[in-house]
């Protein structure tokens, strides 16, 4: 009698020998990429799966996400868009598996931030016209030489001349602001050549949101230096500066201070400067934000007010 036995043996050991290898486990994701990042260039990171013993593994895709999206965005391939300066480093995520590898990232260049201006609410100059802020980070640790800035866009803004640079150190800012200028909404641009580099950025402008006046507002001088400065900052103010202006003597310069984050009002100030004796008319420029301030994000957009206060006498 025939016995099927040793065939069915044979069909095991030979099932057994052609079982596959399972793939390996990926152990760690790594991402090859700059630490650097210009604000408008065009970069695409990409992504490497590594198994325990470090071998790169093939056929994987990868997740991308970005810590923070509207300084630095990552779509699905990899491919950055690079939109702000960065107040603090940004990291860039890829995941499979359950494995994920981080790709920590500062930025640099130019950055332009539009907006509008609410010129002498209540008066019967009042106008809303049209405001732009350049700031700019170098690769290095100066900016050589006085840099225009071209700028462009639906309103003709090429006007306001702004200027990078010089500096000893590589932040610089610059902005500027025509009451004359009507807002037109839409996405302007800014171009610069520093350090033999091209830098660009743009920004939309929509022209809809305008910063409200500096309310109830009233100055009182105790004498030629000390100042008091009383009201209400527009809802979305983030810092502010004073002005004098000496109608005794229509030709002398302007006396303007310092842009500073908003007090608590009422506030008292010593000048560093003593007032001659003459009647001023003073004015407060209220911003959303701090113009020369690199350690904070910078908002998408700046506006500003420029309110006018009652004339105030030093004697």
């Amino acid at each position: 009698m025939k016995t099927f036995i040793p065939i069915l043996g044979l069909s095991l050991l030979l099932a057994a020998c052609n079982t596959p290898t399972p793939p390996p486990t990926t152990a760690s994701i790594s991402i090859d990429g700059p630490a650097t990042l210009k604000i408008g260039e065009d970069k695409t990171l990409t992504a490497s799966a590594k198994s325990n013993s470090g071998t790169v593994l093939s056929g994987h895709t990868f997740t991308w996400t970005s810590s923070a999206p509207n300084v630095v965005a990552v779509d699905a391939s990899g491919k950055l868009t690079v939109k702000r300066l960065s107040a603090s480093p940004v990291t860039l995520t890829a995941t499979d598996g359950g494995k994920s590898g981080t790709l920590s990232v500062t930025t640099y260049g130019l950055e332009l931030t539009m907006g509008t201006i609410n010129y002498l609410p209540g008066t019967t100059d009042a106008r809303i016209g049209t405001a732009a802020l350049v700031k700019f980070r170098g690769p290095g640790n100066s900016i050589g030489g006085t840099n225009a800035v071209q700028l462009t866009g639906p309103a003709d803004v090429n006007v306001f001349n702004l200027e990078i640079g010089p500096l000893t150190t590589n932040e610089y800012y610059s902005f500027n602001y025509a009451g004359s200028i009507k807002p037109v909404s839409g996405s302007y641009s800014a171009t610069a050549t520093i350090d033999g580099i091209t830098y660009t950025s743009s920004n939309i402008l929509n022209s809809a949101s305008v910063l409200g006046a500096f309310k109830n507002g009233k100055v009182q001088f105790t004498n030629s230096k000390d100042y008091t400065i009383s009201g209400e900052f527009s809802s979305g103010t983030k810092s502010f500066r004073e002005s004098f202006y000496n109608t005794t003597d229509p030709a002398a310069d302007p006396i303007v201070f310092a842009i500073d984050a908003i007090p608590d009002l009422p506030v008292s100030y010593t000048s560093s400067v003593a007032l001659s004796k003459a009647t001023y008319s003073p004015y407060i420029d209220s911003f959303t934000l701090e113009p020369g301030n690199f350690t904070t994000l910078t908002p998408e957009v700046f506006n500003i007010s420029i309110t006018s206060l009652p004339d105030v006498t030093v004697n």
